[in-house]
């Protein structure tokens, strides 16, 4: 078997007499089949697949498909809750498994109208797979995290006095697509002087000024798999003994939390113990967000470390450390790492230093 029928074999055995499984999310798709295309779906009953999309994509079925699976093609006069309703009767499906994050209301309320004698279980079944990856998908990830660090050491030079947050957001996404990148994973933040107090600010017009620090967070997205990278630079001479100090408690803070990467604790103590440096630095009131989430095919998924989350850390889960210190009216500090956890501990997938 390969990879793809493995996971598929995975669904299959979690599935209890009576239930089939529907799949909606493209990357949850992509990632039990191989196909990278839109609009499709997968109906997994035990001994059975259908791979359900329009006529766009059913010869890139054919090229990409990775699993044995019937193909049913929709469109005018066939329907997804007429091609559903036959499935669930031929398969005697009384339990549809749905996640409930990917099925609008608009759909479910055609589902219940087709199918008003089915029930549906709300579980996340393929997230809850993604979140443990193989080698494969860790070393794709750490293939991607270099040629973000490419980008990062790119930039840098070539930021200078009067050029907008903008300008240089665009030369950063330009250089990583001619160096391998097939698109960006998420909007470029560059937000240089008070603006990079804003932990989520989108590159604007300011333009940059000497005495600055420029906080960049940019990831790309290539073979299926995410990057997400965090670092600041300062552009000047020398660095205020403020920012300094800021510094050194958010590089303090990340080292900790990933100190406390290991298999079998929850997830919320890596959130503690990045939390617990800062606030004994007297800064717990500028770290406003969670210490970091999942990456894998998508940028932000599952698992979540947060001081909620009770998700218990094992092997093969890939997430990012990225605590920050955010200085209203004055600029801000975030330092971003990858990690997966590993048998002994923690293994750190980003490997740009910490400088200013």
């Amino acid at each position: 078997m390969n990879r793809y029928e493995l996971r598929i074999e995975n669904v299959q055995k979690q599935l209890k007499p009576g239930e089939a499984c529907f799949v909606l999310q493209k990357e949850d798709v992509s990632y039990l089949t191989g196909f990278t295309g839109d609009s499709s779906y997968l109906f997994i009953a035990p001994g059975y697949v259908s791979f359900i999309t329009d006529g766009r994509f059913t010869q890139q079925f054919r090229e990409e498909t990775q699993i044995e699976a019937e193909l049913i093609e929709i469109g005018p006069g066939k329907s997804l809750s007429a091609v559903m309703t036959s499935l669930t009767a031929v398969h005697s499906v009384k339990n549809l498994l749905i996640d409930p994050e990917d099925i609008t209301v608009a759909l479910m309320r055609k589902f219940e109208t087709a199918l008003p004698a089915l029930h549906y279980k709300f579980c996340d079944i393929v997230k809850a797979m993604r979140m443990y990856k193989d080698e494969i998908e860790i070393e794709t990830i750490r293939r991607n995290i270099r040629i973000t660090e490419l980008g990062y050491h790119y930039i840098i030079r070539e930021v200078a006095e009067g050029r907008s947050e903008l300008e240089i957001a665009a030369e950063l996404e330009h250089y990583l697509k001619v160096h391998g990148a097939e698109n960006m994973s998420f909007e470029t933040i560059c937000a240089s002087g008070a603006r990079s107090a804003l932990p989520h600010g989108r590159a604007g017009t300011k333009k940059v000024a000497d005495g600055e620090v420029v906080l960049f967070d940019f990831g790309i997205l290539k073979d299926g798999y995410c990057s997400d990278f965090t670092r600041c630079y300062y552009f000047g001479k020398i660095l205020s003994s403020e920012f300094e100090k800021i510094k050194n408690i958010v590089l303090e803070a990340l080292k900790a939390g990933e100190a406390a990467v290991k298999p079998g604790i929850p997830a919320k103590a890596v959130h503690q113990a990045v939390y617990s440096v800062i606030e004994r630095a007297g800064y717990a009131e500028y770290f406003t967000h969670s210490t970091g989430h999942g990456v894998g095919m998508q940028v932000h998924e599952a698992p979540r470390i947060g001081a909620n989350s009770e998700t218990i850390l094992s092997e093969g889960m890939v997430f990012t450390v990225e605590p920050g210190i955010y200085l209203p009216g004055k600029g801000g500090i975030r330092l971003e790492d990858i990690v997966t956890v590993r048998k002994n501990g923690c293994e750190v997938l980003t490997s740009t230093s910490y400088d200013l």
